[in-house]
């Protein structure tokens, strides 16, 4: 292959590559395979790949450091029912996104589906201790319709830590209830 052909090949696959209509694994095979392993990243590649990585990152962080504030909305401040429910929503609806938008990257879904299951748990709770204060079999039924939907969820999406806390968390139930 002559060599303005060659080069009219490697800056459509840098054009794909930038596009994102290939994935960038696929290009860097193709440019390696094009230039004989001659290619050579450039730069702006390098530092956005890094700025990527670091905003990921960081939301991962905010996202484990939602259970915490979860916590601290719920146990530690003197907020009304109605300012704290809006929270732990919001606070539920980020790790919905967030488990949306990474449901393709591997092993970083599990962080905000973990913690939106814990969310939407304590939450659950509390809105049952709200309306209804001092009975344990509304705080149980809670309990138990979260587990339920935790194996629902790990049946469904094949996550074997959701299931298993699911079938715990209703043995644990059963137990309590009985003694």
């Amino acid at each position: 292959m002559n060599k303005q052909r060659r080069e009219i090949i490697v800056r459509e696959i840098e054009y794909w590559k930038r596009s994102r209509l290939l994935p960038e694994q696929y290009c860097d095979y193709l440019l390696a395979l094009y230039t004989e392993g001659e290619y050579k990243k450039c730069p702006s590649d390098i530092l956005r790949t890094r700025q990527r990585g670091m905003i990921r990152f960081l939301l991962v962080a905010f996202i484990c450091l939602l259970l915490p504030a979860n916590a601290l909305v719920i146990y530690f401040t003197e907020l009304s029912f109605v300012l704290q429910m809006p929270l732990l929503f919001l606070f539920f609806f980020i790790c919905v996104i967030a488990a949306w938008m990474w449901k393709g990257q591997g092993n970083i879904v599990h962080i905000p589906l973990i913690s939106g299951a814990f969310i939407f748990l304590i939450a659950s709770i509390e809105v049952g201790e709200y309306y209804f204060p001092k009975q344990k079999a509304v705080i149980a039924s809670i309990v138990f319709v979260n587990c339920l939907l935790w194996i629902f969820v790990g049946k469904r999406f094949r996550f074997l830590y959701l299931f298993i806390s699911g079938v715990i968390g209703i043995g644990v139930l059963i137990v309590f209830l009985l003694f």
